[in-house]
């Protein structure tokens, strides 16, 4: 994001209601009408939906200077996601109405916004065709993908995601088991593809990476 559209959204959104969420606590749930739009200052925020078995569906994870739920300001559309700490978050809430009128009277942020959204509608139509026609290795493969061009943070050549990705929250990622998710994992840490650190994964080569789609 532009630096000075960095400071336009924070010199609005500043104003209004500041709050902190430890991690793990559920910001907002699926059958709650939002109380404003959420601009997160600190922090990552994952958004899922959870169907009518109870099976969890991972949708996206938002970084910090992300503002939410945008469907619902544009265009009025009901909630229908769940959205979480995953790690400590700082954010602050301001008025629908007021962020209308906001976005109306910048451009420069909507255009940033419009760049973004298609980016990540760009990556999420490469995942709806994996997960429709792929392996679960290619999924796995895929979503690493994903999670490093949107969250990854470069380390001399590797890149680090800065969040913890358990086999679990692959397997809701992905669309399948546990068992299944470090089935995969297991295989990219034998080719080399990834290791971890910490709790943190780490992809040696994104180009080595991208290379297993094409296989």
């Amino acid at each position: 994001m532009d630096s000075s559209v960095t400071k336009t959204l924070e010199t609005f959104f500043g104003k209004f209601t500041r709050l902190k969420y430890g991690k793990g606590v559920i910001i907002l749930r699926a059958e709650d009408a939002p109380r404003g739009v959420m601009y997160l200052k600190r922090g990552y925020v994952r958004q899922y939906m959870v169907d009518e078995s109870g099976t969890i569906l991972m949708l996206h994870i938002f970084k910090p200077n992300s503002f939410f739920p945008m469907t619902w300001v544009v265009n009025d559309e009901p909630n229908r996601y769940y959205l979480e700490a995953v790690t400590p978050v700082e954010l602050w809430r301001a008025p629908k109405k007021a962020v209308r009128e906001f976005l109306h009277d910048n451009p420069l942020v909507v255009y940033d916004l419009v760049r973004r959204l298609l980016l990540g509608l760009c990556g999420c139509r490469h995942r709806i065709e994996h997960l429709v026609t792929g392996t679960a290795y290619k999924k796995t493969v895929l979503l690493l993908l994903y999670l490093a061009r949107s969250l990854g943070e470069k380390e001399v050549s590797a890149i680090v995601l800065p969040v913890p990705v358990t086999h679990w929250e692959i397997a809701a990622w992905i669309g399948t088991t546990r068992e299944t998710a470090s089935l995969q994992v297991a295989i990219l840490k034998k080719l080399g593809l990834i290791h971890c650190r910490r709790r943190q994964l780490v992809i040696p080569s994104l180009k080595r990476l991208e290379t297993e789609i094409a296989r």
